[in-house]
This record gives C-alpha cells, structure tokens and sequence, in this order.
C-alpha cells in the first residue's frame, strides 16, 4: 500500500500546483483517477482474484535507460516523420514497432513469445473491453462522431475492423509489451511489490510523454488551448495520462493473473 499512498499524495501534490499556477480544472484529473484508476483496476482485480500469477521471465538488465531512447523517439522521433497521408501513420507503426517492440525484444526479452490465449483469457479480455465500450459510449466523443459520419453499414464493419486490428497493433503490441511484459515485470522485481510496478510504471508512462508535450505540442493528439508551460506538461502527463496508464497496467497484470 505504501506505493499506491505515495502515488496518491504526488498526485494530489502535483494537481494543486497546477491548480495554483497554471489555473487547472481539477474535475477532469479527479474523474479519471476515480474512475480510470479506480474503478477499472477493481474491476481487473474482481476478474483475477482467485488466479495465480503467470511466471514470467525477468528482463535483462538495461530496460530502464533504454526508456531514454524512448523518451528521444517520442519527443523528436515522431515529430520527424512526414505530414501526408497515410504515409505518416504508416511510418508511424513501424518506427513503433521497432523502437518498442523489435529493438527490446532482442536487448532485454529472455521469453519466447506467448500468443495462446485460454477461456479464461477470453472472459478476463471480453469483460474489460465491455467496460471500455460503455465508457466510451458514456463519456467519449467517438460514438457521437461517428453516428453523425452517418456511414453505411458495410463502411462502418469494415472501419471498426480495420480499427481494431490497427489499434490492437500500434497501442496494444506496441505499448503494452514495452511498458507491461518488459518495464512492469522489471520493476515489480526490483520493488518487490506487484503494485509499486504497476505504479511506477504508469508514472513513467506519462512522464514519458512530457517532453513531447512541451516541445511538440502538435505531435501529441491532446486538445491544449495554447502551448503548455513545461511545468503543465509535466503535470498533465502526472495527473491526465498515469490513471489511464494504471488501468491499462492493472489490466496487463488481471490477463496474465487470470492464466492459472
């Protein structure tokens, strides 16, 4: 408990200073603590706890500084790339793959890659993607974008197909083995504590992201009325992207959990 109190009072911490200094709505971070890093861990815990723990081999040693590189790609690596469509997202998934997923794998994996997935890992996954859905229906944007696209129903199956496997690839392949199966799982064994690397890690998720967010505003995909001050955009990556983060790592953990 002594990480997730530590995670609680930095966040707290951090979200008055941005409150005081860069005048912060503080309904927006408070939400997606509660419910993001809330309420979606309970529900993977729910769903896991009665399992075991999967074994899994621990990295090599030098995943940490390898989150420099990372830290270099998402501040300027991405910000290289091209402007035309669909060049760039192309470019985009496979500079992603590469950087987290390739160059990784071959550095610090000692694991074979596990691709099975048992009834169980179907119940855990379908659960939480319901969730997801009906968060996104209840609180997102795109349900509403998309009903007024007003799109055929042969465009629209074929859209969420499409978007499901791209986004399973550049989002769930990319991120998750990097930040999950490799960071994670390392600093789980270093903090001895199966919560302190799902804390930590979801810090240095969002963290990672700052630089890129000072610098390369543009780059980022988040709706920021002007350019964001450097302590805004450390901030944010504190308070705005480490919930989702710490949901999407209680999520990595219930999956592998749930292989007993």
């Amino acid at each position: 408990m002594k990480f997730v109190a530590g995670y609680l009072l930095l966040y707290l911490a951090t979200l008055a200073v941005l409150v005081r200094y860069e005048q912060f709505d503080f309904v927006e971070p408070l939400f997606a603590l509660v419910l993001m890093g809330g309420g979606f861990t309970l529900i993977a815990w729910l769903l896991t706890r009665r399992s075991e723990p999967l074994p899994v081999s621990e990295p090599r040693r030098g995943i940490l500084p390898y989150l420099l590189v990372v830290t270099a790609f998402v501040t300027w690596g991405l910000g290289a790339l091209p402007e035309s469509q669909p060049l760039r997202d192309v470019l985009a998934m496979a500079t992603k793959l590469l950087v987290f997923v390739a160059v990784p794998w071959i550095l610090f994996d000692r694991a074979k890659p596990l691709l099975r997935m048992n009834r169980r890992d179907w119940i855990v996954t379908a659960a939480m993607s319901a969730v997801l859905i009906l968060f996104q229906f209840a609180f997102g944007r795109g349900p509403a974008v998309i009903a007024d696209a007003h799109l055929p129903v042969g465009t629209l199956i074929a859209a969420v197909v499409f978007a499901f496997v791209w986004l399973a690839i550049e989002a769930g392949l990319v991120e998750e083995y990097f930040f999950r199966r490799l960071l994670q799982t390392r600093l789980e064994s270093l903090t001895r504590s199966r919560a302190g690397g799902i804390v930590i890690t979801a810090l240095l998720f969002g963290l990672v992201h700052a630089p890129g967010l000072y610098l390369r505003p543009s780059h980022t995909g988040e709706d920021f009325a002007g350019p964001p001050s450097l302590l805004f955009a450390i901030g944010y990556a504190i308070v705005i992207l480490s919930p989702a983060a710490s949901s999407s790592a209680s999520y990595g953990r219930a999956l592998a959990t749930s292989r007993s």
